[in-house]
């Protein structure tokens, strides 16, 4: 990639080949490489881009669809270069982002499209995030003099791109004990969004979130539809399906009680689980004696088996054009974008080349609807990429090395004794998790998903602190023990040297 931009630090030019390695079989790999392209060059405002993607068939093993959907490598990729041109400029690398980032209602994207005024705020998560990891604050030096303290930081932007007919529907049911079922078509898979939405019927009605039942989803012929449970977007898509699917739950409720109470729909107030005339606390009928209709003394029974029934589709998603990237008319490529930023303090080790992880720093311009769930899913994303950042590598025979022993070519570490992960020792020792609580008009209590953009800052966070620690780029992952020595030794061996001088004094 090579990327243009002005001395005062405006950018100004953006072109760029990306190459997919699809393996055998291409699969998923052409929608990755697809939306890699659409992203281009991240939350930055560009006037000039060209960007093309490539999926590439390779003889290898064949790649897919991946938490973070390729933008774990672009954002690897680009907020590298942005730290580049920072240094380039003689600028601080968050200075640099913050005077070309984004403006919802002003900036353009890569792909044409305006950016809406309620998009967030992606300037005031690189800010939040730069404040929190003391940006400007020196790092201790370490007792060890071998080993160098340093920070990094990079951000990044996420939205779904999915089909502009990329629908869900959700249907709500009140049972006689006053509890409610709800029945959604999108999967819990541990992102939390089940827990999300009976939270968000537990506060429209106003009844605890234990009387809430998300129906599992055993067929697909017993729930709602939903598209797909894919692109973080399960909260915002089937939210907006289940709060219609209660606004007509609501509508319903309110004509039944106001038959019962001969009073307008509008006087009709729902709350801690109940319909009362608004002024009037006495005159109140519960969700239980609503759910198969209301008897009268007399018998005779006001409305009937109460369910509420909502869709949603995305509002104004457009496509775009198959050669030029542009979208073909004025709406959106996804139906929302959340913005972050994350930053890391490292300390590494010039003897032997590792990398120790002290303090992790995450922060979404979003609402958190359920705090502990979102810092749970931003704390356990940031260990899943840091360990891609640091640990995970796919080795082949590629130079014959092991010909006789294997196929020329063979993948060499098939298997969890040889492709190295995280242990629970190697976690970070301290995070810091922040929610901005910035709303998006249309999204459910204006919150946004963050399921894959939790994966997305780790390997160009810890990329751009080991280039301030060393003054290396490293442009290749896993930041591995081995990689760091071998790149010492080919650009700053006297970092070695001067440590070596050191062990021979202190002998």
């Amino acid at each position: 990639m090579r990327t243009g931009a002005t001395k005062d630090g405006r950018l100004v030019a953006h072109y760029g080949e990306y190459y997919l390695d699809a393996g055998a079989y291409a699969d998923y790999t052409v929608n990755v490489a697809r939306a890699v392209g659409l992203t281009a060059f991240g939350p930055y405002e560009v006037p000039n881009v060209h960007v093309d993607t490539y999926a590439v068939y390779t003889n290898k093993v064949p790649t897919t669809a991946f938490r973070g959907f390729g933008m774990q490598e672009l954002y690897f990729a680009v907020e590298s270069q942005m730290d580049e041109l920072a240094y380039e400029l003689g600028m601080d690398p968050v200075e640099f982002r913050l005077k070309n980032v984004v403006v919802p209602g002003k900036s353009r994207m890569a792909d044409g499209e305006l950016l809406r005024e309620d998009a967030g705020a992606p300037a005031d998560v690189i800010k939040e995030a730069a404040k929190l990891i003391e940006w400007d604050k020196p790092s201790e030096k370490p007792k060890e003099p071998w080993k160098i303290r340093a920070k990094g930081l990079a951000a990044f932007y996420k939205g779904p791109i999915q089909p502009s007919n990329a629908a869900a529907s959700a249907i709500v049911k009140v049972n006689e004990d006053g509890g409610v079922d709800v029945l959604v078509g999108t999967g819990e898979m541990g992102q939390g969004t089940i827990t999300a939405l009976a939270q968000i019927v537990a506060e429209e009605l106003g009844i605890p979130v234990e009387k809430v039942r998300i129906a599992p989803i055993r067929s697909t012929d017993t729930v709602a539809y939903t598209w797909q449970t894919v692109g973080s977007r399960g909260l915002f898509t089937d939210g907006q399906a289940l709060m219609r699917a209660l606004e007509d739950l609501k509508r319903k409720i309110r004509v039944v009680a106001s038959n019962i109470f001969r009073v307008s729909e509008d006087r009709i107030e729902i709350k801690d689980g109940k319909a009362c005339v608004s002024g009037e606390p006495h005159h109140c009928v519960t969700l239980d004696q609503l759910a198969l209709g209301y008897m009268l003394p007399s018998g005779m029974t006001i409305g009937g088996p109460l369910m509420g029934v909502g869709t949603h589709v995305p509002d104004r998603n457009v496509l775009t054009d198959p050669e030029t990237g542009q979208v073909l008319e004025d709406g959106h490529l996804a139906p929302f974008y959340t913005f972050g930023a994350g930053a890391v303090e490292i300390e590494l080790n010039l003897l032997t080349g590792e990398i120790k992880v002290l303090k992790v720093v995450t922060v979404f311009d979003t609402p958190a609807l359920n705090p502990g769930l979102a810092e749970g899913q931003a704390i356990g994303g940031a260990v899943m990429g840091i360990n891609i950042a640091l640990r995970e590598t796919i080795i082949y025979d590629e130079e014959g090395k092991y010909k006789g022993l294997f196929p020329e070519g063979m993948l060499l570490n098939p298997c969890l004794s040889n492709y190295v992960l995280f242990r629970a020792a190697d976690i970070p020792e301290e995070f810091k998790i922040k929610f901005l609580g910035v709303k998006q008009k249309d999204a459910p209590f204006g919150a946004k998903g963050i399921g894959e953009l939790v994966m997305i800052a780790w390997p160009a966070a810890l990329a751009n602190a080991v280039r301030r620690a060393i003054g290396i780029r490293i442009t290749e992952l896993p930041l591995s023990p081995d990689r760091i020595i071998r790149e010492i030794k080919k650009h700053k061996p006297e970092l070695l040297k001067d440590v070596e001088k050191y062990l021979e004094l202190s002998l």
